[in-house]
């Protein structure tokens, strides 16, 4: 708690984390987050949220909970809730009992990229970027205010990639395993946004070596076949 603003603390705190857990041979289980007050960037912890601003903001937490902290395991705070950002799912408890109803939230459906893909004994691999110069890029996979990447193998052998865009503008790139001696024939494509009905939605393949592409204030989440 209180550690994720501003942006350059957020990283801070987890390198150290991940320094210090390395350095004694322990594991770190990320066991409960939710919003707080001091989380200006979206308002603090009042008011529920269905949009992508909540969701890309933990999205933001998880990638730089998994990439520098080494989380192992990482859970949210509640199911259901009120009117306040702690619930993936908000409850109207209305007079009626048969008129009561729960509403989902883009939170919800952006962690599935992550907690539906992603298998409990996967293995995280380190994500680099370079520019089309092949220079590399630096934080270029863990850009807090636009394009944020990480992998996995699952033990069934399987690979899932996480690309957060928290940006404004689409973010295109190119999955490359070549010099890991990999081999897959492409990657199918779930995407979260605020656009309607993308809730984890399927939106076709992308073949190796072809252009992947997270648009604006989205999560994509690449399967490999």
């Amino acid at each position: 708690y209180w550690t994720n603003t501003p942006v350059g603390s957020l990283k801070a705190y987890r390198v150290d984390l991940g320094q210090a857990l390395k350095d004694n041979n322990v594991d770190f289980w990320q066991t409960e987050v939710c919003i707080m007050s001091n989380d200006t960037e979206i308002g603090g912890g009042n008011g529920y949220d269905r949009t992508m601003k909540t969701a890309l903001y933990v999205a933001r937490i998880m990638h730089y909970d998994l990439a520098f902290a080494n989380a192992r395991s990482w859970q949210w705070w509640r199911a259901i809730g009120g009117d306040y950002k702690d619930g993936l799912l908000r409850m109207f408890d209305e007079t009626e009992p048969s008129l009561a109803r729960a509403v989902d939230s883009k939170l919800l459906w952006t962690m599935g990229n992550f907690s539906f893909f992603i298998h409990p004994d996967a293995i995280r691999y380190k994500v680099e970027a370079f520019d089309r110069k092949g220079v590399q890029l630096q934080n270029g996979d863990s850009d807090p205010q636009g394009l944020m990447l990480t992998a996995y193998k699952n033990s069934t052998g399987g690979w899932v990639v996480v690309a957060i865009n928290y940006g404004d503008d689409d973010k295109n790139f190119v999955l490359d395993f070549a010099t890991s001696g990999i081999s897959i024939a492409g990657w199918r494509q779930y995407r979260t946004s605020d656009v309607s009905g993308e809730d984890l939605k399927p939106v076709g393949i992308v073949k190796v070596h072809g252009t992947c592409s997270v648009p604006r204030r989205s999560v994509v989440t690449f399967v490999s076949y």
